[in-house]
């Protein structure tokens, strides 16, 4: 583990408290001036264990509109080769089963 000073912890968790803050402010739509302040805005400090999960059409663009992701298209485009090729040779006679028939 390397040897970090306090400083560097400091600047670690106020970049990730000010990251999330932007994402309630401005993706969440959530400000100050609120009747009701959400309790992430009245206390920042809460922010830098907490989890922002947001299922929004913005955020989880590849759910909403069932694209799938890049693993699973790129097996998905194997399997369909394997297939194609599966049924490209079967479907080929081989020449010692034409040379029995005939």
């Amino acid at each position: 583990m390397k040897n970090r000073s306090s400083s560097y912890y400091r600047y670690q968790r106020k970049r990730a408290i000010n990251r999330k803050l932007r994402i309630i402010k401005y993706a969440w739509g959530v400000d100050e001036t609120d009747a009701i302040v959400h309790p992430y805005i009245k206390h920042p400090g809460k922010l830098s264990k907490a989890k922002l999960n947001c299922s929004c059409k913005m955020c989880k663009y590849e759910k909403h509109y069932d694209i799938p992701k890049p693993n699973v298209k790129s097996k998905k485009d194997l399997m369909q080769r394997d297939i194609k090729e599966y049924f490209t040779e079967s479907i080929t006679p081989r020449r010692d089963c034409v040379q029995i028939l005939n």
